[in-house]
């Protein structure tokens, strides 16, 4: 299995093609209708010189959208918008910590929606994890020097491009 990296266009273009392949993920969603966008918060040390977003839209378990937004396009479309650091995120996605306990402690912070709405919500959060999770997922933090010096400048170029 080829490893993606957080937070760049590969880990989330294949995440959609294995959800939009696997009939069990959609069933296991058809009830959720939802916009919702995660903010990574910066760090530098994470080659984050800025905040980045990315999205999934869901409508009745059919992945819309599983993409890179700036941030007026997030608060223009989105329902939902979460942000944490990405340590925050790392842990969430490798099952480490729970998205509501994290959600209820303040340590994901709601830019958008309701906390009532999204707890709500919360029932589909295993399963839009498995979305998110379905590729071997590389962070910064456990890549080489060469590695994470080739992810920087990939994620310049990405950034400059989409203005993300």
């Amino acid at each position: 299995m080829t490893a993606h990296q957080f937070c760049t266009p590969g880990w989330l273009k294949e995440s959609a093609r294995i959800y939009k392949a696997t009939p069990d993920a959609k069933d296991k969603l058809k009830k959720l209708t939802a916009k919702i966008c995660y903010r990574v918060k910066s760090d530098p040390d994470w080659c984050l010189r800025e905040d980045i977003i990315f999205c999934s839209f869901f409508e009745k378990g059919e992945l819309r959208t599983l993409n890179f937004f700036t941030e007026d396009e997030a608060f223009q479309a989105a329902e939902y918008l979460m942000a944490a650091t990405p340590l925050t995120w790392k842990k969430i996605l490798r099952k480490k910590r729970e998205f509501v306990t994290d959600l209820m402690l303040g340590k994901i912070d709601l830019e958008l929606g309701t906390k009532v709405g999204m707890l709500e919500l919360a029932l589909y959060t295993h399963n839009i994890l498995e979305c998110l999770t379905q590729v071997d997922l590389q962070f910064p933090d456990e890549m080489s020097a060469d590695e994470l010096a080739t992810y920087r400048s990939k994620m310049e170029t990405f950034r400059h491009a989409k203005g993300a």
